[in-house]
């Protein structure tokens, strides 16, 4: 297999900085179970990076759930780090190719967001370009551990978000559970892939422990998903093994939360380390987050945020507002509640961030009629004008981009698409009835699903 990974004689490598990402360089992605990915934005790999297949050589026969994959809860990091896959994946990348798998983070891109592949670019490109040369010579062969780890614990979540799906939140899994048939067949299809993943909880496997352990002199950036990964004990208990040690301080940390669970233990555990980034998972301001993150309360985000505000200078916070059909209208309020915070405490550590759902096509903010969107974007463009975000901030320049960008998003054509119009207007009438919940009455501009 490795004979595959050769380079025609003569050849000479050709990096496309359009194209080039140097994620598959610096940074493993784990699930909640142990299997990988070369980063959580990769598509068309749903079931981990296989020991006997390059990206080349996987279609819909030959890969599955059956595959024999690399599984870190009992597979070295070094064999999966410069297996055939991650080898032959970067070739690619030093060969000028545009990877297809890779599009999400274009996508994002086109749309005026930023993505994986530029942030992660923007942080080592400079650090790894001397390299690229000696790795294009040695067949993609990297002689560095991981510096950046991405990992996904656990699937423990407390929530569970209408854009999330049940193998990635165990309270979600509970709940489609606990309703058994009375599910519609897409809700059926993500608890069948949920029940075949089985339980994800990486954070208990001392194999998978023991090995990062081993290797943190490479590390400068650990990146924890979850499920809700302050919801897990395990999880908890792994990172303060880190921050126990000696290489905590040289540790930034990347860590997506709901913002419900931020105690002054997690502040205390958090500080240990040299600084990093706190994402927020907030999708709107109170009564609309509570039913787009079904089980929030809206007092406990208010108190976690507050919390925030004790980790010290190195920390960073921003949101991470994904957005979709239900939030594309109404935004404002939590931005405003945001500005007003940023006011009062004169917090220039704090900054707004946007994504975009993925995997649930039927719940794009596109398909919403522009004509309701189009209110949104004359609010936001009002926010611009007078936050304290936008105007008095020191960082009011990249505030002032992100909304922007934000309103390019919004100011997208009308995606008119019918069947992905039935499948949302099931959807959220199937959670009105089990949950005993009105999505019309809090988000009316679903109306356009009725037209």
């Amino acid at each position: 297999m490795v004979s595959k990974l050769h380079k025609p004689k003569g050849s000479v490598m050709k990096v496309n900085e359009d194209n080039f990402c140097i994620v598959p360089f610096v940074q493993l992605n784990t699930r909640g179970k142990g299997d990988a990915r070369v980063c959580c934005s990769i598509e068309g790999i749903d079931f981990g990076i296989p020991k006997e297949m390059t990206l080349d050589e996987i279609n819909s026969d030959n890969y599955s759930s059956n595959t024999d994959v690399y599984n870190l809860s009992k597979d070295k990091i070094e064999d999966l780090w410069n297996g055939p896959f991650m080898r032959n994946f970067r070739m690619k990348m030093l060969n000028g190719e545009r990877i297809s798998n890779c599009d999400f983070c274009f996508r994002m891109e086109n749309s005026g967001f930023g993505s994986k592949r530029t942030g992660k670019n923007k942080r080592f490109l400079e650090r790894v370009k001397p390299h690229l040369q000696k790795y294009y010579e040695a067949n993609g062969y990297v002689d560095v551990m991981p510096q950046w780890w991405e990992v996904r614990l656990s699937t423990k979540c407390n929530l569970s978000c209408v854009m999330c799906s049940p193998n990635l939140s165990s309270m979600m899994y509970k709940e489609y559970s606990k309703w058994g048939d009375k599910i519609t067949n897409q809700m059926q299809g993500s608890l069948d892939i949920a029940k075949r993943s089985g339980e994800e909880y990486l954070s208990q496997s001392k194999f998978f422990k023991e090995q990062i352990m081993t290797n943190l002199e490479h590390v400068l950036y650990m990146e924890f998903r979850g499920g809700e990964v302050f919801a897990d004990r395990h999880s908890i208990d792994f990172i303060w093994s880190i921050a126990k040690t000696d290489y905590a301080k040289n540790i930034s940390l990347d860590i997506s939360t709901n913002a419900t669970l931020i105690t002054d233990e997690i502040v205390d555990l958090l500080n240990h380390f040299k600084g990093g980034l706190l994402r927020f998972s907030i999708d709107a301001g109170q009564e609309k987050d509570e039913l787009i993150r079904y089980h929030t309360n809206w007092d406990s985000v208010i108190t976690s945020i507050e919390n925030s505000n004790n980790l010290h200078d190195k920390w960073e916070m921003v949101t991470q507002t994904c957005l979709q059909a239900l939030n594309c209208v109404g935004l404002v309020p939590m931005l405003e509640y945001f500005d007003n915070m940023c006011n009062r405490t004169n917090n220039e550590r704090f900054h707004l961030g946007f994504t975009s759902v993925r995997g649930k096509e039927w719940m794009r903010h596109e398909l919403v009629p522009l004509e309701y969107r189009q209110k949104e974007i004359t609010d936001l463009e009002k926010f611009i004008k007078k936050s304290w975000l936008c105007n008095i901030s020191k960082h009011k320049r990249r505030e002032t981009k992100t909304i922007q960008g934000l309103i390019k998003a919004l100011s997208a054509k009308t995606r008119i698409d019918n069947d992905l119009n039935k499948k949302a207007k099931e959807y959220y009438l199937k959670l009105n009835e089990l949950r005993d919940v009105d999505y019309w009455k809090t988000f009316p501009h679903l109306e356009y699903l009725n037209e």
